[in-house]
């Protein structure tokens, strides 16, 4: 808890988010923070950025309940609830119309957590892995830049990785590495479907973050297995099940 690097070793002990339960939600910081009567296309793009940062992160993400449909905690006379442990549902109650109004920002959301489940290289599980494949490239006043080389990972088709966060309100045009890359996280989209290629430097938009590869990532499905009755609900204990295989992919 005091940032000891003895406490904390490896990313597997990290948590990495923006807001929980605790303190304020994270578009009710931003608001406040900025002195904003409200959300705007501004304060959206501050809490997409946010949640870019914890996503591409080595660590464990952590997204608080809401955040996606950037959930206010709203006092019944207009305030903002700072602590809300022991507040009415009112204020601590999820908006559900806030899913539909804020559609595209659940689906950016969505996309961010693809993209990292189809990236082992995010998910090292050592700090010697992190040491030896995270590389800041530039590290100045709004803007971070660095490189996640997929060395580490069991698969060696995995594709390096180049993180850019511009928190200025700018627009930035940043210096590739060499070689093609492609975007697949911008100021409006995220997900496993390219965006674009750059190749020698590309723009990024102001407020926004940026992830490209080197190459296209290749999507991995998964399989689990469901035991369901011939309604498509569980069976109950006792009878006779069938086991079906069902195939998940990302998009």
């Amino acid at each position: 808890f005091m940032a000891q690097p003895d406490w904390s070793k490896n990313p597997s002990q990290i948590v990495q988010y923006a807001s929980c339960h605790d303190n304020y939600t994270l578009m009710d910081k931003i608001i406040l923070s900025t002195k904003k009567t409200g959300i705007d296309a501004e304060a959206i793009k501050m809490n997409n950025l946010a949640a870019a940062v914890y996503m591409t992160s080595q660590g464990i993400p952590f997204i608080h309940a809401g955040e996606e449909f950037l959930r206010e905690k709203l006092e019944e006379d207009g305030g903002r609830s700072e602590n809300s442990y022991n507040a009415s549902d009112f204020v601590n109650h999820l908006d559900w119309n806030d899913l539909v109004k804020y559609a595209d920002n659940v689906a950016y959301y969505q996309g961010l957590i693809a993209f990292r489940a189809a990236n082992p290289a995010l998910r090292y599980a050592t700090s010697a892995e992190v040491k030896a494949n995270v590389h800041n490239l530039v590290t100045e006043a709004n803007m971070l830049v660095y490189r996640v080389d997929a060395n580490g990972t069991a698969d060696k088709n995995d594709e390096d990785i180049l993180v850019i966060f511009n928190a200025g309100g700018a627009a930035r045009t940043v210096d590739l590495p060499e070689g093609e890359w492609t975007i697949y996280v911008n100021d409006k989209k995220a997900g496993t479907q390219a965006l674009g290629t750059a190749e020698g430097s590309v723009t990024v938009a102001g407020i926004s973050a940026m992830v490209l590869t080197q190459g296209e990532i290749e999507v991995k499905p998964t399989f689990c297995h469901m035991t369901l009755d011939g309604n498509g609900g569980v069976l109950p204990s006792g009878k006779q099940t069938v086991t079906y295989s069902v195939k998940v992919g990302y998009s």
